[in-house]
């Protein structure tokens, strides 16, 4: 058995932005299931006390930031019992806005502080874990916002525990102005060129990829992606110098949670044998948006943060073809301002077709994919997706760019094809593959054969946790 700490700025059902949430909340269930004690930290954000369970230790850990004292409570997530310590700081955590950003959508000014406390914290319990009574073997950090914990573990010179980093996203990579540089208490002498200076600042995120013992990505071909310019974002030297250490392990899904057969979320509950049911929830889902009950053609479908990454753009512009066509298309999501008003002039330009919803609502979201035939993800980059992996589950074919872990989860061509696949980001190539599914949508027969092999892939967490025991014994047997 394993004593692993598992560090995360998000923890699903707690809360969520993205993607890192979900498998935070999910992968070390998993773990538990094989008999290993992982335990979580994250921020008490506003609200989150509210969500688990009553608070059974609490340890005041000081005031080395001077921001107020950093109290350690630990308790356990209610729905699924989860041991989890949780960081509350008032002046750094409880705000009105999300865990990143303001209510204006700003990053807040003092990010750098909030999650340099975050990870000391990570390294005051990895190295002095006897505090709470518990100490870990190992360490595991995901994404910038716990990258410094390393650092902190490195600058005080001591023996220390494994650490293995997760990079969910490369671009977001926590990096600041170096004036900010000693209000995290680090040493000077991390400030190299081979350390966690980037362009003239610090960056969370490199210390991270510098300092660890392994660094993991959320699939196989992002792995190899991050090692090139055209997706290193500036870190790619840096992950060349360390590719030893890189490997790419694809992000599970939890069908506990997404799963057409148990899903409380929808209208109808269906399975592989009983497909014709998702018609139930396709109309339900237009008489949800007030759309064209028309069932003989095709609805596309968008979850996701509007982003350039995400390639929403071209979204934009190659829809249009098929709605002229009678397609119907709904989206699910917010990020960008004028994404956002774009697609809202969208619907107004096609009202009878178009449904936009602004905002996130996870049940909604669940909805939504029961009732799609086609789910859009033009991803420009794109370390796993999930998006695509909850829609082969519920018969939704995926129409992908095929990049990161786009290319390893859904396939055009072969016995094993469950979707349709592009390769370059333009508005052409998108056309041309929207209009591949919808020709192939016409095929009654050959649609339901590739739903019906879209749903029998299994990215379970309990195949994926095979991969992360074999990382995490290599990384203690060293």
């Amino acid at each position: 058995m394993m004593n692993i700490l598992f560090v995360a700025s998000e923890i699903y059902p707690l809360i969520k932005t993205g993607g890192l949430a979900d498998v935070a909340g999910a992968l070390p269930v998993a773990l538990r299931k094989k008999g290993h004690d992982v335990r979580l930290l994250m921020p008490a954000y506003s609200g989150i006390l509210d969500k688990v369970a009553p608070i059974q230790n609490k340890i005041n850990l000081g005031n080395p930031f001077n921001t107020g004292d950093l109290i350690l409570l630990e308790t356990q997530i209610l729905e699924n019992g989860t041991p989890i310590w949780l960081l509350q700081c008032q002046s750094l955590y409880e705000r009105e806005g999300g865990p990143y950003l303001d209510t204006e959508g700003n990053d807040y000014q003092d990010n750098h502080l909030r999650f340099a406390a975050l990870s000391w914290v990570a390294a005051v319990l990895s190295s002095y874990g006897s505090l709470m009574k518990w100490q870990p073997d190992l360490l595991h950090i995901n994404d910038w916002q716990a990258g410094l914990s390393v650092a902190y573990l490195k600058s005080w010179k001591m023996p220390h525990i494994p650490v293995v980093t997760t990079v969910h996203n490369l671009r977001y990579n926590g990096s600041f102005p170096m004036s900010l540089f000693s209000e995290t208490r680090l040493s000077d002498e991390l400030l190299t060129h081979h350390g966690i200076e980037f362009y003239g600042q610090f960056s969370a995120l490199k210390s991270a990829l510098v300092y660890s013992d392994a660094i993991t990505t959320v699939s196989p071909t992002y792995a190899k992606e991050i090692l090139t310019a055209e997706y290193g974002d500036g870190l790619d030297g840096t992950l060349r110098a360390h590719q030893h250490k890189v490997q790419g392990i694809l992000n599970g899904v939890d069908y506990d949670q997404w799963s057409p057969d148990i899903d409380s979320n929808i209208n109808t509950k269906y399975t592989i044998d009983s497909l014709n049911l998702k018609q139930k929830n396709k109309l339900a889902l237009l008489k949800e948006n007030h759309l064209d009950e028309n069932l003989e053609q095709p609805i596309f479908g968008v979850v996701s943060r509007l982003t350039e990454q995400k390639g929403l753009d071209l979204v934009l512009e190659a829809i249009p073809t098929a709605l002229e066509q009678g397609a119907k298309f709904i989206l699910l999501g917010s990020g960008d301002k004028a994404l956002e008003n774009a697609f809202v002039e969208l619907q107004q330009r096609f009202p009878q077709q178009v449904g936009i919803r602004i905002g996130y609502d996870e049940a909604y979201s669940h909805r939504l994919q029961a009732g799609i035939d086609a789910l859009l993800i033009p991803s420009r980059f794109e370390p796993c997706g999930l998006t695509q992996l909850y829609a082969l589950k519920y018969g939704t074919l995926p129409v992908v760019r095929q990049t990161g872990g786009l290319a390893d989860t859904v396939f055009e061509e072969g016995p094993e094809a469950n979707g349709f696949v592009f390769e370059e980001a333009n508005t052409t190539s998108l056309t041309s593959a929207i209009e591949r599914c919808m020709i192939f949508f016409r095929d009654n027969r050959g649609w339901r054969e590739r739903q019906e092999n879209a749903m029998q892939y299994d990215f379970s967490w309990e195949k994926t946790t095979t991969h992360w025991l074999d990382l995490y014994s290599r990384l203690l047997k060293k």
